[in-house]
């Protein structure tokens, strides 16, 4: 079910798209004007990036000895959100040596779902008293969680190059900082669907922990800005949390699951559209929404 909605809403970006939303604005037409809002949607995949295994020696109830290895791997997830960018009228704070970027030039937020998808197994040799093995056990489960989630980001932008649309910049580098609220709405497996009693076997070492189903996090966005027209804005990049606070697992941003940790990562492609209308009076309208729209246009 989650993954047809994807599709539908992939099918009906693309179809939107398709329908002329990214012509090339007309230079010179004052007429209309952006304003300094507009929506946001993105999509892209995830992955969880594994911690290191975990080895050891082990003696079970029969007093059987041998060694251990745990290995966590991660799987491609999915992601899609839609929400809001704003572009406040203020001057902001510039920063010298960059000319006309500014310390925060846009505020966005969302909500969307992503999935996070990973997998663990655990592998137990027994040795004899020579040290030879004469007997491996192998145990596996994946793991598969959804989380709704909301988003707010402030951003700044870095120009470069010298092609234009219109009279703005068409290059930029945007980067971020943020904080994300995800529930785990559709929790994974908390069990080896292969060989589950492994886990029994060296538990007295090795403590399985799951995530708790709130996560907060600080997280950090890079991207590349191209911007299509006036109104139109890509911006493909990857975002990753830099800063779990809840649940707390120490100066990092890993979230557990069975006796492993795992990063999030997220691919992104993102697109905004900022509101256009005619002015109310006069070529421009009030002085705020010429005053902005002449920004937008210069790139700054």
């Amino acid at each position: 079910m989650i993954a047809r909605t994807l599709l539908l809403f992939l099918a009906a970006s693309t179809f939107l798209l398709g329908q002329g939303g990214f012509k090339k604005g007309t230079k010179g037409n004052d007429y209309i004007i952006v304003t300094n809002d507009g929506i946001q949607f993105s999509f892209g995949p995830t992955y969880l990036m594994p911690s290191k295994s975990i080895s050891g020696e082990i003696t079970d109830n029969n007093g059987s000895r041998g060694i251990y290895d745990i290995k966590p791997k991660g799987n491609v997830g999915f992601f899609a959100e839609f929400g809001m960018a704003h572009f406040p009228k203020w001057k902001g704070i510039p920063i010298k040596p960059l000319k006309k970027s500014r310390i925060l030039d846009y505020v966005d937020w969302g909500v969307g779902y992503r999935q996070y998808s990973g997998e663990e197994s655990t592998t137990i040799q027994y040795k004899n008293a020579l040290g030879q093995i004469y007997d491996t056990l192998i145990g596996n489960g994946e793991f598969r969680n959804g989380y709704l989630y909301g988003r707010i980001s402030a951003h700044t932008l870095i120009y470069f190059g010298k092609k234009k649309i219109d009279k703005a910049r068409k290059y930029f580098i945007d980067q971020s900082l943020g904080l994300n609220f995800d529930y785990n709405l559709f929790p994974g497996a908390t069990f080896y669907q292969n060989n589950d009693q492994l886990y029994n076997i060296v538990n007295n070492d090795i403590k399985r922990d799951f995530q708790k189903p709130l996560m907060v996090q600080m997280h950090y966005s890079l991207g590349v800005g191209i911007r299509l027209n006036r109104a139109w804005i890509m911006i493909p990049g990857a975002q990753l949390p830099i800063l779990g606070i809840h649940q707390w697992n120490g100066f990092n941003a890993k979230m557990n699951w069975f006796s492993s940790q795992y990063w999030p990562i997220q691919a992104q492609i993102k697109f905004i559209k900022l509101f256009e209308r005619a002015p109310k009076c006069g070529a421009y309208g009030d002085s705020q929404d010429a005053e902005f729209d002449k920004k937008f246009r210069m790139g700054n």
